[in-house]
């Protein structure tokens, strides 16, 4: 569209790129290595000449000319599946083990995979995740403050008890305050430990399922327009935000779910014939790299969504499968300010360590 900025029409070109150099330059590598993804029948773009190398965290080049953007684009042609498969959202406990399991194997598949990973960083998204904070529009994170202070005026009757907890008043300054060190401790390089290759928007709606009654235990992994380096948590943290309810994840169902993750992770790394040691990925480490996914996806959700949230508007938006959870359910996002509180203490702590170690 000519009404949007140059810079979001970029982006759309940059993941656009970003999906086509996927399916081109990575996918039959996966499959070799048994990720469950759609088969490339034949692609045809003219992207290079409107972006060129750039990233999408690099500056923003000069816009094009009219003619020149009239002809930039991208076209995948995809294999079918090949079995009857299912989408939808919110998912049970059973089908989001599912599509835990489908994007462990993505995971597992590139995991601490140097050479993989660094040809990645320079051909995909150097950093995963279509809400990373150094792709997006600075104007979100400002916004964060006036929206907190907004959805607890109109939630907090819903709650009370929730928002009179200590702290909760100021989360979205805490967020602001703390997302630079969260984004740095995500901007992970491929030659650290536990890297990874992540999805970068792993939501229901990008993973097809097998129907509620079948024995697969395996989806489809759809939508790389984020895909980058990064730590498969973050997917994980998002997905059980975005797509799961509120009353699957509680009751420790939320532990199940990660904790099922984690084995998937560690069972499909150990069929590549190395084996992933018990000590490889620690809880602890598993556990932090969550808790960050989950701040991360926070300081977006509040920056991007909740300008104009309330229980009318959520309700709106209530059957709308490719909406995040969090924005169209009330429990959801009650939920969500509390684990995202919880995270938070715990990170603020790491941080406040980190800035005297390096004070010190």
């Amino acid at each position: 569209s000519q009404k949007r900025e140059w810079n979001d029409r970029r982006r759309y070109l940059v993941y656009a790129r970003t999906e086509a150099r996927f399916y081109e330059e990575f996918s039959h590598i996966l499959k070799h290595r048994n990720v469950p993804i759609p088969t490339l029948a034949t692609s045809k773009k003219n992207l290079d000449s409107v972006l060129g190398d750039s990233e999408l965290s690099g500056p923003v080049n000069e816009e094009p000319e009219a003619k020149i953007l009239q002809h930039a684009g991208c076209f995948l042609f995809l294999s079918c599946a090949g079995r009857k498969l299912i989408q939808e959202s919110p998912l049970s406990e059973k089908m989001a083990e599912i599509a835990l399991n489908t994007v462990a194997r993505l995971h597992a598949a590139a995991w601490e995979d140097k050479e993989l990973l660094e040809k990645a960083a320079s051909r995909l998204q150097r950093f995963g995740g279509s809400f990373a904070l150094s792709m997006r529009n600075p104007k979100e994170i400002q916004k964060i403050p006036g929206n907190w202070k907004r959805f607890s005026d109109v939630f907090s009757p819903l709650n009370p008890d929730l928002f009179e907890r200590k702290g909760i008043d100021q989360l979205g300054t805490r967020l602001v305050a703390i997302a630079p060190w969260v984004a740095k401790q995500l901007s992970v390089l491929p030659d650290q430990r536990h890297a990874t290759l992540i999805h970068g928007d792993f939501k229901a709606m990008n993973v097809f399922l097998p129907a509620e009654h079948s024995n697969e235990r395996d989806g489809l992994l759809i939508d790389f327009a984020s895909t980058g380096v990064g730590y498969g948590m973050s997917d994980v943290a998002m997905h059980l935000s975005h797509s799961v309810s509120p009353e699957v994840l509680a009751n420790g169902g939320e532990e199940r779910l990660i904790a099922s993750y984690i084995n998937a992770l560690k069972k499909v790394y150990a069929e590549r014939g190395a084996g992933m040691a018990m000590c490889e990925y620690p809880p602890s480490v598993a556990s932090l790299h969550y808790k960050l996914g989950v701040v991360d996806y926070a300081r977006f959700v509040l920056g991007r969504f909740w300008g104009n949230a309330s229980p009318e508007v959520f309700l709106s938006k209530a059957d709308k499968p490719n909406v995040t959870l969090v924005n169209r359910n009330a429990k959801a996002a009650l939920a969500f300010v509390e684990k995202t509180h919880r995270c938070l203490l715990e990170l603020e702590q790491l941080s406040q360590i980190d800035e005297r170690v390096v004070k010190d």
